[in-house]
């Protein structure tokens, strides 16, 4: 029928039938065939290929599935102006806002999980049988590395490189458009010509630029253990763009609540093109989270993930996704941009408890978690722009100087607010005065310390000469270098004096 209904609108029905002709006289008259086909294709008032309409057309089956299957996604694209700041200046942006209101509790993002890229969503099954084998099964990675944090990280790496590299090589892949806009991205730090890497000298993020390479490097050796990747190996340019991809467009996604005593949050692209645009916010509270759930469409199970409105949003309101635990000299090295106020403060520095231990069941690991210091991460000095450090590493070490030194007590948790005041009071009017005098000053030390340390370094890495070059430039990645690389001299510079101040 809808042959006859071709013929009867277009002359070329001829070129078709012979086309079916062709293929039922014998297999030696295929390529004529496509020929005849290939023929009505061109001719069809189209600039496309055969092989680009169909792709396009698998695409649309495709996406047309996922949006039965109940995606949503309630936002439009909206032009907003960006002030200057971080050495770029004022610049329109695409934003990405609400295009209804939504209410407390319900999704302003509804997607299929089959519409995400990672291991367990690819295409490709052997690609996806060989690196799940590998990645957890055998559990090569977590051989490699001693601790739990770099196993975890460099299997999430791993588990989304792969497939991205993968889909990417693939013509017809049903995320060619979202695809397509992702080839421009970069690691900023790996673009970086040896004179501007000068000027990450001595900063807190001097290492970044072997960081990300080690990154690539990881992506791009460890794909000789894959025999999908045999014919056609990675490239050092494929690893390097699939570094960026992810740390551009990949989100932590919760598990059911039921789940997340047993389960671990798991790294997702979103490979949506409506998606694309959507900017990134250093702070938690404002960027949402993405959590996965299981919903009941008539006697379907629907494996879906959702961002969920905290509170009643309006139309017209620009939503934002978090770029992960980054400060602004991170943001830089990473994506070439900081944040005018980020509530993460510049720093590294980890200041390991003695008694700290990887095994969770342990007392004191247990006490830790009493206080919301259940990993590392909470005992990194991080200060901001004006010197101070942050509530929480204030409030984690002096738990720790409390349960080292003997003096810690249960009753520290109706203290909290002690806990993360700085700076410290004057006078402290209970009876164990003495030991929290002693756990400030012993805090007070070593930020004293670091902050000295820290500038000192600034200086001694920067040359007259470099900095007038830097200072004078008008290329824009040197205004960008140059600005972090002021506010970390400034930040440590403040440190110092509020620390000086506390001593006194």
């Amino acid at each position: 029928v809808k042959m006859l209904s071709y013929c009867m609108l277009s002359w070329r029905c001829t070129r078709l039938l012979l086309a079916f002709y062709l293929r039922s006289l014998a297999p030696g008259s295929l390529a004529l065939a496509k020929n005849a086909e290939t023929e009505v294709c061109h001719n069809s008032g189209s600039n496309e290929s055969c092989g680009a309409i169909s792709n396009r057309s698998t695409a649309d089956n495709f996406w047309a599935e996922v949006k039965r299957q109940g995606l949503q996604l309630h936002i439009k694209k909206k032009q907003v102006q960006e002030k200057a700041f971080g050495g770029r200046p004022a610049h329109n942006r695409t934003a990405m806002v609400l295009s209804d209101d939504v209410f407390y509790g319900r999704a302003i993002l509804k997607i299929p999980r089959r519409a995400l890229l990672t291991l367990e969503t690819t295409r490709q099954v052997k690609l996806r049988d060989e690196l799940s084998r590998f990645l957890y099964e055998e559990e090569r990675v977590k051989k490699w590395f001693n601790s739990s944090n770099d196993q975890d990280d460099f299997t999430h790496l791993l588990s989304l490189a792969y497939p991205l590299i993968a889909e990417n090589r693939d013509p017809s892949s049903v995320f060619r458009e979202w695809l397509d806009l992702a080839q421009a991205d970069r690691v900023f730090a790996l673009e970086l010509t040896h004179r501007q890497r000068r000027v990450l000298a001595g900063t807190t993020v001097e290492g970044a630029e072997l960081e990300m390479s080690h990154r690539r490097d990881f992506i791009w050796h460890t794909a000789t253990n894959f025999s999908y990747f045999q014919a056609s190996p990675v490239t050092m340019k494929e690893a390097s763009w699939a570094v960026a991809v992810i740390m551009r467009h990949a989100r932590v996604v919760h598990p059911h609540q039921d789940d997340r005593e047993n389960k671990h949050p798991r790294m997702h692209i979103f490979p949506l093109v409506e998606m694309f645009h959507i900017a990134m916010h250093p702070d938690p509270g404002v960027a949402i989270t993405f959590q996965q759930e299981v919903i009941i469409d008539g006697k379907r199970e629907e494996d879906v993930v959702l961002q969920i409105a905290r509170r009643d949003m309006p139309k017209g309101e620009e939503i934002f996704v978090w770029p992960g635990r980054l400060s602004n000299s991170e943001m830089v090295a990473r994506h070439g941009f900081g944040f005018e106020k980020n509530p993460l403060g510049i720093g590294r520095n980890i200041t390991q408890p003695p008694n700290w231990s990887e095994n969770k069941k342990t007392k004191e690991r247990r006490e830790y978690d009493l206080y919301n210091c259940s990993s590392l991460e909470a005992f990194e000095l991080r200060l901001n722009s004006r010197g101070y450090p942050m509530r929480n590493f204030v409030r984690c070490y002096r738990v720790s100087w409390f349960i080292t030194n003997g003096w810690y007590s249960p009753s520290l948790k109706k203290r909290i607010r002690e806990l993360n005041k700085w700076p410290p009071p004057d006078k402290y009017t209970k009876d164990d005065w003495l030991s929290w005098t002693q756990a400030d000053a012993e805090l007070n030390r070593m930020i004293l310390s670091y902050c000295q340390q820290m500038r000192q370094q600034l200086k001694d890495t920067m040359d007259s000469e470099t900095a007038a070059d830097f200072r004078h430039s008008k290329d824009p990645v040197d205004r960008v270098l140059w600005h972090m690389r002021g506010e970390e001299s400034r930040t440590f510079k403040n440190c110092i004096s509020v620390a000086k101040k506390i001593q006194t």
